[in-house]
């Protein structure tokens, strides 16, 4: 009986031992988790980028028969190798609300058909949509890295000389919980809304979950990250809760079902910016694609080796001129 009772109080040590460095585990774990510090990678200087792929026929039959990419990405994105370029200029700190994401990301602003609308209901729809009244109901603010932008849409043509928008904004929050955070408060703000969108004949604002959201990040033109990116990326579809998005590196894909099922993929550069989006159907055939363009990059680096290489003989030459002279 002893020797049982040795046995089994040897067990219960040992189990505890399990548990107590189980539970210790989790919470190095958590506080490693927990402590993850995030920072901005954009440097100053000009990014461009191109559309390298488009698929027409293939795009209405797989992602949407109505809405073109340039309904997506603006400009001439329509177009296979048009261009777009960014430069940017500085960052700094500065704090997000609600209302900066309604009309940044949600772009409310559209769903706004005026000409259904007399002055006084267009009046009365505006006042929901002001700083004073979104700020009054979501007051909770969200610190992030701004960077002020000059940017060109897509154009076939040379760019112009002056930007298509001269102080265009990229945000980068320093927590990726803040993408639920005011994912949340805006289906909120939405359901609120929706009642008087209908009384007027409005279509009402979408409800839209983790996926959605993704998605419309991704269209957004603004959406940038901070590093380490694979932990943000991976971290940020976590708190979104999203079903059909999974991190691959520094890469971030995405399932989405328009006319038929498609793949969309995401890769952000060492900035952390989107440095390509490529869409796919089913079969993993490329439908559309936008890359970073670096043949200005290239074209510069191989005007600079040869005239580095024509320095390099004419020096030759000369000195052998001197000694010959000699």
């Amino acid at each position: 009986m002893a020797k049982l009772l040795k046995r089994d109080g040897v067990k219960r040590i040992s189990l505890g031992f399990f548990i107590l460095s189980t539970i210790l585990i989790g919470l190095c774990s958590n506080s490693m988790a927990a402590s993850t510090t995030y920072e901005p990678a954009l440097n100053k200087g000009t990014v461009v980028f191109k559309v390298d792929q488009y698929n027409e026929g293939k795009w209405e039959d797989t992602v949407d028969r109505e809405l073109e990419p340039d309904d997506y990405f603006d400009g001439d994105s329509d177009e296979i190798g048009a261009r777009s370029k960014i430069t940017i200029k500085n960052l700094a700190e500065y704090k997000w609300d609600l209302y900066d994401a309604l009309i940044f990301f949600f772009d409310v602003e559209s769903f706004i058909d005026e000409d259904a609308l007399n002055q006084t209901e267009l009046f009365y729809l505006l006042s929901f949509l002001s700083k004073d009244y979104v700020d009054a109901l979501y007051p909770e603010e969200h610190k992030v890295w701004e960077a002020l932008t000059v940017q060109w849409d897509f154009e076939t043509e040379e760019f112009d000389e002056s930007p298509d928008e001269k102080n265009y904004i990229l945000p980068i929050f320093q927590e990726p919980k803040y993408y639920r955070d005011l994912l949340d408060d805006y289906n909120k703000w939405a359901l609120g809304l929706n009642t008087t969108m209908l009384l007027l004949g409005i279509e009402p604002f979408p409800i839209l979950d983790g996926d959605d959201f993704l998605w419309l990040l991704i269209t957004s033109g603004i959406f940038t990250i901070a590093r380490p990116f694979n932990s943000y990326l991976t971290t940020l579809i976590d708190k979104l809760g999203s079903d059909d998005a999974e991190v691959k590196g520094n890469t971030l894909i995405l399932e989405r079902k328009g006319e038929e099922e498609y793949i969309v993929e995401v890769t952000f550069s060492d900035q952390g910016m989107q440095s390509s989006l490529v869409i796919k159907n089913d079969e993993g055939r490329v439908i559309y694609e936008i890359v970073q363009d670096n043949t200005d990059t290239i074209v510069l680096i191989v005007s600079g080796v040869i005239a580095a290489s024509i320095a390099g003989i004419i020096i030759v030459i000369m000195r052998r001129r001197k000694k010959f002279k000699q």
